[in-house]
């Protein structure tokens, strides 16, 4: 369950209450940055919910989390309501964009991030990880396509893994 819980959790990325962003790269695209915005402020303390969230996903979005959690749009978008009605959300994150490259209609954004959460009963367990976004402009809009998850915290799980 705390597996489950921090995958979810870390699919977030939403920039939180009290934010910090180190920029080594900077998302050069006005509305692909508004849609990462967006996406990002839909789960703060006073954000618009998952609704909005929902709205900034492709019809065809998925992620894969800690390298074991695979879940298409529809499953994720039922986690998200839960954990929204539940009384879940971002209270604070510290953003360092490691990588932005942008083709076109295809873009990827690569960073580094720490979150704070907080529940119906104070904060709760944080989360620090790598993540990878997978954008693509759809009728002039940039949804979110995929995303790809790591947790510096758990010792089990790298995005590169060590031989046997």
């Amino acid at each position: 369950m705390r597996t489950l819980m921090l995958a979810f959790l870390s699919g977030l990325f939403s920039f939180g209450v009290s934010v910090s962003v180190h920029a080594e790269s900077v998302i050069s695209d006005e509305r692909l940055r508004e849609s990462f915005h967006d996406l990002s402020a839909s789960t703060l303390v006073d954000g618009a919910g998952w609704q909005a969230y929902e709205s900034v996903l492709h019809p065809a979005y998925s992620r894969w989390a800690m390298g074991e959690v695979y879940e298409g749009r529809q499953k994720f978008i039922d986690s998200l309501k839960e954990w929204w009605e539940y009384g879940m959300r971002v209270s604070s994150r510290d953003i360092e964009l490691v990588g932005v490259d942008i083709a076109d209609d295809f873009a990827v954004i690569r960073f580094k991030t720490t979150e704070s959460f907080v529940g119906p009963d104070g904060p709760t367990e944080g989360f620090s990880g790598y993540v990878s976004n997978i954008w693509i402009r759809d009728n002039g809009d940039w949804k979110l396509f995929a995303a790809e998850i790591y947790s510096t915290q758990r010792e089990d799980v790298s995005p590169v893994r060590k031989p046997q």
